[in-house]
C-alpha cells in the first residue's frame, strides 16, 4: 500500500515510516530505489554499467535476485572481487551506473 514515484515509477515500502524516510532523503535510499525499479521489472538493462558497452551474456549473475550483465569479464571482476552484497549492489545500482545502463522498459538504450 505504500508507495513513492521515483523516477518514472513506483518503489514499494513496508510501512509509513519507511516511506517517509525516502521521501526525506532519496539520495541516501537510491541503490535500492533503483534495484527495486529492475527487481519488479518497471526498468531494464540495456548495456554494461561501468563502460556502457554491449551485454556479454556469458557474464550475466545475480545480485539480490536481479539478473545483470557486463560487457566483459574485467567488468564482471570489478564486482565479483567485492565481498560484501551492499557494495556489490552500489557498484551497479549506484545513480551514475543505473543512468547509464538502466532503462524503462520498452524505451530503446
Amino acid at each position: 500500500e505504500k508507495s513513492a514515484d521515483y523516477k518514472g515509477g513506483k518503489v514499494y515500502f513496508c510501512c509509513g515510516t519507511c516511506a517517509s524516510k525516502f521521501a526525506g532523503d532519496t539520495k541516501k535510499f537510491a541503490t535500492k530505489a533503483n534495484h527495486q525499479l529492475v527487481a519488479t521489472k518497471q526498468d531494464e538493462q540495456k548495456v554494461g554499467p561501468f563502460s556502457g558497452g554491449d551485454l556479454n551474456a556469458e557474464t550475466a549473475t545475480k545480485l539480490a535476485g536481479v539478473k545483470v550483465a557486463f560487457c566483459c569479464n574485467n567488468c564482471k571482476g570489478k564486482v565479483d572481487s567485492t565481498e560484501k552484497d551492499d557494495k556489490k549492489l552500489d557498484l551497479v545500482f549506484n545513480d551514475k551506473a543505473f543512468a547509464k545502463a538502466f532503462k524503462k522498459k520498452g524505451e530503446d538504450g
